[in-house]
């Protein structure tokens, strides 16, 4: 039996959340930022659908969120760019997406041949 006091020992504490915001426009003059969630099916298991949100608690999970936001950018016409923020007991922090990008992502359409 799990007693309280050991359940509370296995409860990780959310100490910051990374969060990216999209602009999108309202009326010509005004847009609001928006936070997206949304599910698509899983690539390697049809029957499967996998949950996609653009909040993470865990600083490692941060290089996924880039790349899901800069897909979202790419393929959503409506949505140019996005803002990463961090929010901890200090505050809210603007954070460089750039910072979180893999190798193989920022320069994925790269060519080489010979000079």
């Amino acid at each position: 039996m799990i007693t309280r006091h050991m359940h509370e020992k296995a409860i990780e504490r959310v100490r910051e959340i990374y969060v990216a915001v999209f602009p999108v426009p309202i009326n010509e003059y005004q847009s609001v930022e928006v936070i997206l969630a949304g599910y698509q099916k899983h690539p390697d298991m049809q029957h499967m659908a996998q949950i996609r949100a653009t909040v993470e608690t865990q600083f490692s999970a941060v290089e996924d969120l880039v790349a899901l936001c800069d897909r979202i950018v790419d393929e959503q016409e409506e949505i140019g760019s996005y803002r990463l923020l961090k929010f901890d007991q200090n505050g809210m922090h603007v954070l460089q997406p750039k910072d979180f990008r893999r190798f193989d992502q920022e320069y994925s359409d790269a060519c080489w041949g010979c000079c």
